[in-house]
């Protein structure tokens, strides 16, 4: 799993980027919302704010007014550090057992949005940070026409935060968000991008330079499968190559190239065994197929971040090989 921190000043577009993220696949684990469950009426954390900062940054249903604590720490640096204090720890050990969750399921991009990132944690904990950037004077008229906010409570809740120029030597990639929502979601796309080729990386050891995935199909319709055309942009975001036969051509195929694996769609599953274990030498590689219906011991495979749900694959043995659960 590849564990990215995403942050950004107030008024960046942090959360424009967290959304196509999110639709593109990756795991959002925000920390504003983990904060709000934090502070729930009742909880220890709520208690703990009311201790500190007084009755009456409650509501009358006992729930936080977050204008009211806002007002109390804006602009006072140690009051904003005795709330972190409070808050924080709780938010870090959800955050903890959400990554945990999402490593379980196989989740290949977790992207843990957190403003103050560079304030309360320490990235090197993370994979990769990306920073979301605008000139201060963009943010203030952006605070200033979108939140309907007086220039002199914009200009104090940006200067409240550490600022960029200082986030920007720690933070691995960097999107300015300068122009249009347009030019944004272009430099957006392109981290992203690159994220999901470490990702792929990270989950593919390539012990052997050069190997090859097979993919078979009945026929060009049955290769078209969205499964297929996600299994290849997985394996070629790690650098692997991918090759494609149809059942008719896999042994001819087999003579010709000598894949790692093989993958069949569940149409082409009986033709492509029967080619597999005639080849020469028989069972030269691992074969899977696709299975809607697996027996208890398949294979799983989750494709969530190229474009797919869970897919299950049935392992056929070869040539004596060890299983490579960290292959497919």
């Amino acid at each position: 799993m590849l564990n990215v921190a995403l942050t950004g000043n107030i008024a960046s577009g942090k959360s424009t980027v967290v959304a196509l993220f999110q639709k593109w696949g990756a795991t959002i684990i925000d920390a504003d919302v983990l904060a709000r469950e934090a502070q729930a009426p009742g909880s220890a954390v709520l208690a703990a704010i009311a201790s500190r900062f007084g009755a009456n940054v409650l509501a009358r249903d006992g729930s936080l007014d977050r204008a009211a604590l806002r007002a109390k720490v804006i602009g006072d640096e140690a009051a904003l550090a005795a709330l972190n204090t409070i808050v924080h720890p709780a938010v870090q050990q959800r955050r903890l057992e959400l990554q945990r969750a999402a490593a379980e399921r196989g989740d290949a991009i977790v992207v843990n949005d957190i403003p103050l990132l560079f304030e309360v944690l320490d990235p090197a904990q993370f994979d990769a940070v990306v920073l979301i950037d605008a000139p201060a004077a963009l943010r203030r008229t952006r605070l200033r026409t979108l939140r309907g906010l007086p220039n002199q409570d914009a200009d104090r809740m940006i200067t409240a935060q550490m600022p960029a120029e200082r986030k920007r030597a720690h933070s691995q990639y960097i999107i300015d968000n300068a122009g249009t929502t347009a030019e944004l979601e272009q430099h957006a796309r392109t981290v992203f991008a690159d994220l999901r080729k470490r990702a792929a990386r990270a989950g593919v050891r390539q012990e052997v330079p050069g190997q090859t995935l097979l993919l078979c199909a009945v026929d060009a319709k049955d290769a078209a499968a969205p499964v297929l055309q996600a299994i290849e942009r997985r394996y070629v975001d790690a650098g692997i190559r991918v090759e494609h036969a149809t059942v008719k051509a896999l042994p001819k195929t087999l003579k010709l190239v000598k894949p790692l694996s093989i993958v069949t769609t569940a149409a082409a599953s009986e033709g492509a065994r029967v080619a597999w274990e005639s080849a020469d030498p028989p069972r030269p590689c691992r074969l899977y197929h696709l299975s809607p219906d697996p027996d208890p011991i398949a294979v799983r495979l989750d494709l969530r971040p190229w474009g797919q749900p869970r897919v299950a694959l049935s392992e056929e043995d070869g040539a004596g090989l060890a299983p490579r659960a960290d292959l497919l």
